[in-house]
């Protein structure tokens, strides 16, 4: 399962659920979505954003605002925009993009989904430092040599609440630098707020000798994620 499919599926579970909403928040911030930039897709070497200021196709909202349209597939901006959409954005990096806006996603669609730039906050917030699941050749992940036996009982204890339905602690290893650190990655319907607290108290008071802890956060389903199963 895609991120991507996540996302939908998190969509619809809220709509039947509104309790299950949190859920939502995390697979947006881990998806890859779809944009209609209005200049059309920037030529080879230049990034929007960068090079171009990042402009990207809208619809008005009934009660007048002007939105951001992003889509879960690029196929879904055919029959809003007339073709397919052009460039891809993780979800993270669109409400960092367009925090002071409105996004509307799937327009047109039943999953669709408006987002205020209180709601775009708010999902910001709860998100703090901890990341939305991004694969990356630079980083390598495995299981620790040496079972940190303390750590991954005080993580199973804080993280069986909440909501979490998975976790997984891996040894990482930056292949540039080399730096050593550990990656947490969690998956579940609760509020990445909530998560963070689960974590900074299951850690509390530990030595990690300098090294960092990164807190991955996931969609519910998918593969199995690198290293120890903590959940």
């Amino acid at each position: 399962m895609t991120n991507n499919d996540a996302l939908e599926q998190a969509i619809s579970a809220a709509l039947r659920d509104p309790g299950q909403a949190s859920g939502v928040d995390v697979a947006l911030l881990a998806a890859e979505l779809y944009v209609v930039p209005t200049e059309g897709a920037p030529p080879a070497g230049v990034v929007l954003g960068r090079d171009r200021p990042l402009l990207l196709q809208g619809l008005v909202l009934k009660a007048g605002q002007q939105a951001t349209a992003a889509f879960t597939r690029a196929e879904g901006a055919t029959p809003v925009f007339g073709a397919p959409a052009s460039m891809g954005m993780r979800g993270l990096h669109l409400l960092e993009a367009f925090r002071t806006g409105w996004i509307i996603l799937n327009p047109g669609q039943t999953g669709g989904l408006v987002l205020s730039p209180d709601d775009i906050a708010l999902i910001l917030a709860q998100a703090g430092t901890a990341v939305p699941l991004s694969e990356t050749a630079d980083v390598a992940l495995e299981a620790p040599e040496r079972s940190p036996d303390l750590l991954i009982a005080r993580l199973r204890s804080s993280l069986a609440h909440g909501g979490v339905t998975a976790a997984w602690l891996a040894r990482s290893t930056d292949r540039k630098t080399g730096a050593t650190g550990w990656r947490l990655e969690v998956r579940g319907g609760s509020a990445p707020q909530e998560i963070r607290r689960l974590v900074a108290a299951a850690v509390d008071g530990l030595d990690f000798g300098g090294e960092a802890l990164d807190l991955v956060l996931a969609p519910a389903s998918g593969a199995d994620g690198p290293g120890v199963r903590l959940i």
